[in-house]
């Protein structure tokens, strides 16, 4: 299923980035949250968030990196359990995590950027970095703004950089087991070369990484997303992994017919073109909200 999915997806992000860009995105001139009760409206890529709450720029364990984008929204339990999470994290000796993407201030699509999900508030992407300065202290504002994730994987390669692995390879494992442990978390996606090397090094002890699933273009982040809150009612559920935690269905993500979509030489497919579906009813008073 997840590779019809991926086929999907890689044939019409071109065209989905396209149509958005060509026009002015009204939900990233929203510079604040909706006056209304927290609420994630829809599906992690089809929707918006009412209530948004803002992660603090820094604090215990972690800081925001590109804050300029203002997408540092999310519903009230992601920025708990980043606040949590981070805690945990520094706590550990683990250094500070540098959080990246979550959503605009009232969710939705946004511009100029490969995400299709991000528009609810429940997820976040957290970076990978080794920077000695982010371990000893928190980063000045112009480093927020211009320091740069590093890559553990090779996307181009599809295939884990050894070097960057064998310097963070350890903390990275112990923060993604931690994030995987906490019951609010539905998904941790990687790129397919870590969780080939997570599911090595792990053996028989890989429980926690049936949460962990592989997917394209995460060599520099790893992509945590919530399930949705309690009480949530507009709020539309992923279905559960079904796949083993380490199973056969991580191998199509090295196969000739992955390399193919990846590299552009698949196939054409002859599907017809579907339309986005329209946005939740909701979003419209989110969007239209004081």
């Amino acid at each position: 299923m997840f590779r019809q999915i991926f086929k999907t997806l890689l044939c019409g992000s071109t065209l989905l980035l396209a149509a958005t860009a060509s026009a002015e995105n009204p939900w990233e001139r929203a510079t604040h949250p909706s006056p209304q009760a927290p609420d994630s409206i829809g599906n992690y890529s089809n929707g918006c968030l009412a209530g948004a709450a803002e992660l603090p720029l820094r604090g215990k364990g972690f800081q925001v990196m590109r804050s300029e984008r203002e997408r540092r929204y999310g519903n009230p339990e992601l920025v708990q359990f980043l606040e949590d999470l981070s805690a945990r994290v520094t706590e550990r000796g683990l250094g500070r995590l540098q959080i990246g993407d979550m959503s605009l201030p009232r969710g939705g699509p946004f511009s100029h950027s490969s995400h299709k999900s991000h528009q609810t508030g429940l997820d976040v992407d957290i970076w990978y970095s080794q920077d000695p300065r982010s371990l000893k202290r928190p980063l000045t504002p112009w480093e927020r703004e211009h320091v740069s994730a590093i890559p553990l994987a090779n996307d181009e390669k599809n295939q884990l950089v050894e070097q960057s692995w064998e310097a963070m390879g350890e903390q990275v494992t112990q923060i993604l087991r931690l994030t995987s442990e906490d019951p609010r978390v539905e998904r941790i996606f990687v790129h397919p070369s870590i969780k080939r090397k997570l599911c090595d090094i792990s053996g028989s002890d890989n429980d926690w990484l049936r949460k962990v699933r592989p997917w394209w273009g995460h060599s520099y982040h790893f992509h945590v997303r919530l399930a949705c809150p309690q009480g949530d009612r507009s709020c539309v559920p992923q279905h559960p992994v079904t796949q083993a935690a380490c199973g056969a269905d991580l191998d199509w993500w090295f196969s000739d017919e992955f390399l193919a979509l990846l590299h552009g030489t698949a196939p054409k497919s002859k599907q017809p073109k579907r339309e986005p579906p329209p946005m939740p009813a909701q979003c419209k008073k989110v969007l239209s909200a004081p």
